[in-house]
């Protein structure tokens, strides 16, 4: 039995308010726990006033941009919140940004003051002097600031006392509360502008299909840059007088380890992830942890099941994107549907539509849009780029640029990236059905499969494979193996071993990237090994 929304939700519709409310409601009750310690809300509230404090003797005021440059920690979160008391704008950037995305970022969003961990300081370095900051403000975990240049201050000298909430502005839930700029998978990245009703809309709805309940704790080792730990982890816990929980950063090797440790309940997995962690050397403490859910995008049908029995958990499937909430459609569960990603939430109506944008029927493959069902519950804008948001939000849908479909009862299912599918001879065809019969090879650890251009129009098929630690496998025993399990025109046409797979900080391929790169050493045409893909009789 899932825990019932509070009525109490209903009036928060600004992180300010919720922050203020649920201090007093819950007074020392865990807000966020790490191996670093525990926060209370209380301490939560008290220390994001004290850093407001600190933010608004540095000039920032309604309106201004404050950037974080920081791993997972309590301090992320109080930075964040205190930008937001005093009216100003979060700015997150991923932490594995260096050079040109870096100075791009920070210049595009106008952000005056950053704040970085001492670790990344050295790429922001490198192209201060060419963006717009007035200030940079250090943050070391580990509390050491000897070193600090002379150019930096010390995160510590910004918690100085409290400032009076009475004397702040007061949030509207129009107000953007942060700019999440997007992965960059597919192009230069944009600033999606999130107003602070979209993080209490979108963690509303995911607490109706979650099955809390009142000792519930949210761990993520996603990064608080990204919507999913904010609104799936952070804001679904606060939002019910929950716990959540995070660690700096990703490791496989001990995520379950992590969990148990820091009493999860409840985990937020992305498709690479699952795998990852299913690739995992079975171990005999697989089962020895507190975690019942696990909230998943984009978990494979063939994994699904040994997953959840390898692991003693329920997997919940869904969807979502930074524009329209990371989580937008989401099973049910008592009425979970393998392979699907669930039904739409309650703040947000969907269709599958055609190229000419009308609707489709069910088990017809088509483009997922979807528009908010309340005010101010989707994103506001592309920050300072006007074209691109009327034409994603063309027709009044927002376009997901997702081809999915839907059964007779409603559910969705998704199928593949509109922008990655891979046009060769006049047929379609999605990279996942590639990647999924490759990474079946005893040898495979994981696949990207891009469409490269084919000397006789569209593409071919590339397929780039990492192997597994100390695996060695021919090119023609991988082509054979495809060939043997996919329809002529899916095998592909070259392959190139890869010593890791270029991801986003989210754990996203970035397909982009090996989409444009000239062959390498590596990279093997099928003609050359002599090997004919014939097609069936007909």
């Amino acid at each position: 039995m899932g825990l019932e929304v509070l009525e109490a939700q209903e009036d928060y519709h600004d992180l300010p308010a919720l922050l203020e409310g649920k201090a007093k409601k819950n007074e020392d009750r865990p807000a966020v726990r790490t191996d670093t310690g525990v926060l209370s809300y209380r301490e939560l509230y008290q220390g994001s006033l004290k850093v407001a404090r600190g933010l608004q003797e540095r000039g920032v005021g309604p309106g201004e941009k404050v950037a974080l440059f920081l791993y997972n920690c309590p301090e992320f979160l109080q930075t964040w919140y205190g930008t937001n008391l005093l009216g100003g704008v979060m700015v997150p950037l991923n932490t594995a940004l260096k050079g040109e995305l870096l100075r791009y970022e920070l210049l595009d969003s106008d952000a005056k003051i950053l704040v970085s961990d001492f670790r990344l300081y050295p790429e922001v370095a490198k192209v201060r002097a060419e963006t717009g900051l007035a200030r940079v403000v250090g943050f070391d975990p580990a509390g050491r600031y000897e070193e600090i240049p002379p150019s930096v201050e010390a995160f510590r000298d910004l918690l100085g006392p409290p400032v009076q909430r009475s004397g702040l502005p007061r949030a509207q839930p129009s107000d953007p509360a942060s700019i999440l700029y997007t992965s960059g998978t597919t192009g230069p990245p944009k600033g999606v502008v999130i107003p602070h009703e979209k993080y209490l809309s979108t963690a509303r709805a995911i607490s109706t299909r979650s099955e809390l309940t009142p000792e519930s704790v949210l761990f993520t080792e996603l990064p608080l840059f990204h919507c999913n730990a904010q609104e799936m982890s952070t804001h679904t816990a606060l939002l019910n007088d929950l716990t959540v929980a995070f660690t700096e950063w990703f490791r496989a090797s001990d995520y379950w380890e992590a969990a148990r440790r820091l009493g999860a309940t409840h985990v937020s997995l992305l498709i690479s992830m699952v795998n990852v962690l299913f690739k995992q050397p079975p171990r005999p403490s697989d089962r020895e942890h507190g975690v019942r859910v696990a909230l998943t995008a984009g978990t494979q049908k063939g994994i699904w099941r040994p997953f959840e029995e390898r692991f003693g958990l329920k997997i919940v499937e869904l969807y979502g994107m930074t524009e329209c909430g990371c989580t937008t459609l989401m099973n049910p569960p008592d009425r979970v549907r393998l392979g699907s990603i669930g039904l739409p939430l309650d703040f947000v109506e969907a269709q599958v539509v055609d190229e000419g944008d009308r609707p489709v029927g069910p088990g017809t493959r088509g483009e997922l849009v979807v528009r908010p069902r309340r005010p101010y519950s989707m994103m506001l804008e592309y920050y300072k780029k006007p074209e691109q948001t009327v034409e994603a939000w063309r027709n009044l849908w927002f376009h997901t640029g997702d081809y999915v479909w839907r059964d007779e009862d409603g559910y969705y299912y998704f199928v593949e990236r509109k922008k990655d599918v891979i046009r060769r001879r006049g047929e379609n065809i999605a990279p996942y059905d590639v990647e999924q019969v490759l990474n079946q090879h005893p040898g495979v650890f994981e696949t990207v499969v891009v469409g490269v251009p084919s000397p006789l129009g569209e593409e071919d098929v590339k397929a780039f494979v990492q192997l597994k630690p100390g695996a060695r496998v021919e090119p023609r025993e991988l082509f054979e193996f495809a060939a043997e399990r996919l329809p002529f025109f899916m095998v592909p046409q070259s392959l190139e071993f890869i010593s890791e797979v270029p991801k986003t900080a989210n754990q996203k391929a970035q397909r982009y990237l090996l989409r444009s790169r000239p062959p390498g050493p590596g990279s093997v045409d099928r003609d050359s090994l002599g090997i004919q893909v014939v097609r069936p009789p007909r």
